[in-house]
Parts: structure tokens; C-alpha cells; sequence
């Protein structure tokens, strides 16, 4: 095995990167603008520092997990949906997405989101594969989504209140991923049962030991760099898995 500098980037992320920095010029539709301007997990996870280079099999296998990744996100971003069902769909993803990143709601509750934006994305891809749909139908998931956008713009605490010494956004934007992962592993059987179970513990893992830190209300500068520690030990066990 390799080592590269701490900074550097794993190949595996190549694509992902490429994807959220080269983008149109002119944004033309809103759903575009809500795609080029918010905060995206590939943008997050391109950014993860990783110590871990897979041979050039393993690359392949990963770099081409990411890309469905990548597909995956268009997917829950609305992609292919009529223009203002695909941007309510974008924009509340985006809004889960950054106040987990921004430690302004609790994980389980971020989580339980997702969980119903995919229910809200599933009943948004049927409505569309029918012959005879019924544009009411589209108005009410977009009634919906505000509803839940509502509801977390309320339960959201205002980023001014949370201190930097609490805010761990690399390792919180690891867990959106890990979480986004194992959700899309189990919907398309691209992964082993085995390895998300696997990839779902060492999830479970890293997330104890951010409570323990955070458990007092602010994670001092040793207790950053330990459980950054941790956190890589994590991430390096989660790749290898990934690129079995």
C-alpha cells in the first residue's frame, strides 16, 4: 500500500470532483442554479483527505462506484422531472444536506428527511412513468416538499448559533455520504449485503465516537486531531471494503 500526503485526494474521487467543478457557464433553469450554487456530497467527499491508493483494479472498481454515486444524486436531485418538481426536489435535498453539514439539526432527524424525500422522489418517478398523469399530482409532492422544507427551517437552529468548536463538517459530510451509500446499495444490489453491513458498523463506529467528543458541547483541538484520527482509520477501512 501506498501513502500519499495528508492533503492529497484519492483517485476515487477523480470523477466526482470533475463533476461538481466543471459546470456550465450560463445556468439556464432554476434547477440548475439550485445545482451550481449549494453545497452538493460530492463536492463534500471530493474534498475528504484519504491515505489510502487502491491498485489499479480497485481505482476502477471505485472510480466507477462513484460515478453511479454521482447518478445517484442527479436521481435525488429530481433529474429528468418536469422543471419545478425537479427543483422543489433539489432544493429540499440541498437543504437536508446542509444543515447536517452544518450541524444544525441532529443526525437521526437529518437522516429521517432523506428518508422521506426518497419516498417523495419515488411517488414523483411513478407519477411520471405514467401514461395518463395527472398534473395535480405533481402540485401535491411539491406541497409536500415545502411542507417538510417548512418544518425544517423550524427545527433547524440559525448556523450563528452553533460555535465553531462544535462544527466537524468533513466528518459530518462523510456520514451524509456513508448514509446516502448504504441507502443506494440496498436500492440497486450494487454492493454485498456483507459489505454494506460492514461499511454500515465502521458508520456506526465513527459517529460514537464524534458523541463522545461532542457530549460536554464543544470538541476541543486534541480531541479534533483524535477524532480526525479515527476518522481517517475509518475512512481507510471503508475504501478497502468498497474496493473489494
Amino acid at each position: 500500500m501506498r501513502l500519499l500526503p495528508f492533503f492529497c485526494i484519492i483517485a476515487i474521487f477523480i470523477i466526482c470532483v470533475f463533476t461538481v467543478f466543471i459546470v456550465p457557464a450560463r445556468a439556464e433553469t432554476v434547477t440548475q442554479i439550485a445545482r451550481t450554487n449549494e453545497n452538493t456530497l460530492n463536492d463534500l467527499v471530493g474534498r475528504l483527505p484519504i491515505l489510502f491508493v487502491p491498485n489499479a483494479r480497485e481505482a476502477g472498481q471505485l472510480s466507477a462506484l462513484q460515478e453511479l454515486l454521482v447518478l445517484h444524486e442527479l436521481k435525488m436531485r429530481g433529474e429528468g422531472l418536469p422543471e419545478e418538481l425537479a427543483s422543489a426536489l433539489s432544493g429540499n435535498y440541498s437543504a437536508i444536506i446542509s444543515a447536517l453539514i452544518e450541524d444544525r439539526i441532529p443526525e437521526d432527524y437529518g437522516f429521517a428527511l432523506l428518508s422521506y424525500h426518497r419516498g417523495l422522489l419515488n411517488e414523483s418517478y411513478e407519477w411520471m412513468g405514467r401514461r395518463d398523469r395527472d398534473d395535480a399530482e405533481a402540485g401535491k409532492i411539491i406541497e409536500t416538499l415545502q411542507f417538510y422544507r417548512e418544518e425544517l427551517n423550524g427545527n433547524a437552529i440559525s448556523l450563528w448559533d452553533v460555535p465553531d468548536s462544535l462544527r466537524t463538517p468533513v466528518i459530518n459530510g462523510y456520514q451524509v455520504w456513508v448514509n446516502e451509500l448504504l441507502n443506494w446499495g440496498c436500492d440497486c444490489r450494487q454492493l454485498s449485503p456483507g459489505n454494506l453491513s460492514r461499511v454500515g458498523v465502521l458508520a456506526d463506529e465513527l459517529a460514537r465516537f464524534e458523541g463522545y467528543y461532542k457530549r460536554d458541547g464543544v470538541v476541543h483541538p486534541y480531541e479534533r486531531e483524535q477524532l480526525h484520527g479515527r476518522f481517517l482509520k475509518i475512512t481507510l477501512k471503508t475504501i478497502e471494503i468498497l474496493g473489494r
